[in-house]
């Protein structure tokens, strides 16, 4: 007599709880997934703001470390505070100066020329990166404009162009100087959110008297630093005795928003978030001193 030995297969309870830890399972990798993505967007995207601003950093520190300021009665340096047309609701610096350049143009026969001081002026803009129109995705651009070194003697170092140098409403500093470009090729740096910068003048001894110059009120809420001319704020021309010194130093602070913070931020309007908390959890803060080294004459 044959016995046939009886397969066992499994039973439906046995294929529902092994299907049950599958998906357990599947979900936790998954998510372990999820977050290690997260993680490497946000290591990402702080590299890139860092290298945003290493390179704003760099160029900023050297045309304010070689600014040139001459005690003529002329305007050399202006600085204005003003709120960013876009969503973040923060502000930016509109800067005009005359600075002595580190990397010296050449002359046709390849020669170095020694002296040049340009016409630099910074604006921050909340466009679209690639032609700087407000067309299109749009993210905060810094735009810097170096006016050459022959069109800044012929023209812009004459007196007629520093009674007052443009302020923060010009787009140009003098007929066809643009401060971005004709099509954004003066972009700099992105992702750039607030651009400040606090001047500091010399100190004078006395604890009671401040270096760092700062006028803020109800009827004037924005920061304007002017050296030289007759809107002079510091400076021998500033109307403020304790704001008559030189101006000993520069601090430049930076927020630099990350690529994910800049989508958010394009969309705002349909998110739950306010710019303020995109900006908080989604940027850093980097400052630079800068040294003024020589004294105006």
């Amino acid at each position: 007599m044959i016995f046939k030995q009886k397969k066992r297969g499994f039973t439906l309870i046995e294929i529902m709880i092994a299907t049950v830890i599958m998906v357990l399972m599947v979900g936790l990798v998954i998510q372990i997934t999820s977050e290690v993505l997260k993680a490497w967007s946000r290591s990402s995207g702080k590299l890139s703001a860092a290298a945003e601003a290493r390179v704003a950093l760099e160029i900023l520190s050297a045309d304010l470390e070689g600014a040139v300021m001459q005690n003529d009665g002329l305007e050399w340096l202006r600085s204005e505070s003003e709120p960013i047309a876009g969503p973040s609701k923060s502000s930016t610096v509109a800067l005009r100066l005359f600075t002595a350049l580190r990397n010296k143009p050449q002359n046709a026969d390849g020669s170095t020329r020694q002296g040049d001081i340009a016409a630099v002026a910074y604006d921050l803009e909340y466009v679209n990166p690639v032609d700087g129109s407000s067309r299109g995705e749009k993210t905060f651009v810094l735009y810097r404009l170096e006016v050459d070194p022959l069109k800044t003697f012929n023209t812009l170092l004459n007196p007629e162009f520093r009674q007052t140098l443009p302020d923060k409403r010009a787009k140009k500093w003098g007929q066809k100087n643009s401060i971005k470009g004709e099509n954004g090729e003066n972009y700099l740096v992105s992702n750039i959110v607030d651009f400040r910068i606090d001047f500091y003048v010399e100190d004078d001894g006395n604890q009671a008297t401040p270096t760092l110059y700062y006028r803020r009120s109800l009827r004037n809420p924005n920061r304007s630093v002017i050296y030289g001319g007759e809107m002079a704020t510091v400076g021998p021309q500033a109307t403020v005795t304790h704001y008559q010194n030189a101006l000993s130093y520069a601090e430049i602070k930076l927020t630099v928003l990350s690529d994910e913070g800049v989508s958010i931020m394009q969309n705002i309007d349909k998110r739950p978030e306010s710019p303020s908390d995109v900006i908080r959890e989604y940027s850093q803060v980097f400052v630079r001193r800068v040294q003024f080294p020589t004294k105006p004459l």
